[in-house]
Formats: C-alpha cells, sequence, structure tokens
C-alpha cells in the first residue's frame, strides 16, 4: 500500500513538473506584442485611420458586439499578412481583402496565431473585423474591458495592433 502512495505521488509530480514546464513554453512567445497604439506606427506595411475603438457600454444579453477596422496598403509591394490572433479568447479576428478572407482568429492556443496568408495589393484595403463576445466570461466577466488583434506582417516589422474597449454589463 505504501509503495502504491509512493508511486502515485512520485507521478503527480512529474505530471505538475510537465505543466508547468508547458506553462512557461507557451507564455513566453510574442512577449514583445505592442500595447499602445503608439507603438504600432513603427509598421508602416498597412496604415489605419483607427487603430482604437470604445464601444462604450455594452450588454452581455444584447450578444456579440462587432467594429471593422480597415487598414490600407499604400506602399508599393504586396504586402503578406502572417499570423493574427487577439488578446482573449472572448474576442475574434476575420480579414478579408478583395474577394479572399481568412479567420476565424483567435486567442494563441485557443484557435489564435494562425497565418492568415493574404496578399494585400498596393491601394488595396484590409478589412479587420473585431468580434467580441460579452458573455464569454460568464456573469463574472462585467466591468471594464480592452482587447486587441495583433497582425503580422513580416519578421522584420513590428505587429499591428488594433485595439477596443467596452463596459461591459449584465
Amino acid at each position: 500500500m505504501k509503495e502504491q502512495i509512493k508511486q502515485i505521488v512520485i507521478l503527480l509530480g512529474i505530471i505538475a513538473v510537465v505543466i508547468t514546464g508547458l506553462v512557461l513554453l507557451t507564455n513566453g512567445k510574442k512577449q514583445d506584442a505592442p500595447s499602445t497604439a503608439a507603438e504600432v506606427k513603427k509598421n508602416e506595411d498597412l496604415t489605419a485611420k483607427e487603430l482604437a475603438y470604445d464601444f462604450g457600454t455594452i450588454s452581455m444579453s444584447k450578444g456579440k458586439v462587432a467594429k471593422e477596422f480597415l487598414l490600407e496598403n499604400k506602399n508599393f509591394n504586396i504586402i503578406l499578412v502572417g499570423e493574427v490572433f487577439t488578446s482573449c479568447m472572448c474576442t475574434e479576428a476575420e480579414l478579408k481583402t478583395g474577394d479572399k478572407t481568412a479567420g476565424p482568429f483567435g486567442m494563441q492556443g485557443h484557435g489564435g496565431g494562425r497565418k492568415a496568408n493574404l496578399e494585400v495589393k498596393p491601394g488595396e484595403t484590409l478589412t479587420v473585423k473585431a468580434i467580441f463576445d460579452p458573455s464569454a466570461h460568464g456573469p463574472s466577466g462585467v466591468g471594464p474591458i480592452e482587447r486587441q488583434i495583433i497582425i503580422f506582417t513580416g519578421a522584420d516589422k513590428l505587429p499591428i495592433s488594433l485595439q477596443f474597449k467596452a463596459v461591459v454589463t449584465p
């Protein structure tokens, strides 16, 4: 009996070490994503008239809300949209340029962090639809929120961060 308990304790210890290692490994990715609109301006591949939006007060009972951000390619080169993810699983992003679409994209580890592989030609606009589900966090998810959609356009470029905020009520 003591031998079985000892084996169970050792097994649980190994599992705890593996889980801790995985958490530390996955939390270390993409820590350099910008947190303010001022940092985003360093990415000049796609330009936006609006990088942040305030939904104001929204109600969980009324369902999801959405906002479209427009990013224009004012360069002479085709811009390849790479990895896309959101800051929380309550948020999704859908992308469209011309007749091509990609998404929905979500939080890394929850459907996000995939590549869009969309080409935005010179003069074209990339539409990024931000979809927020205020009821995703349940009854405890009331109050002010801030979320981001992170879009990568090249290894040598800072990502683009589209941000929104709201005050969630029941």
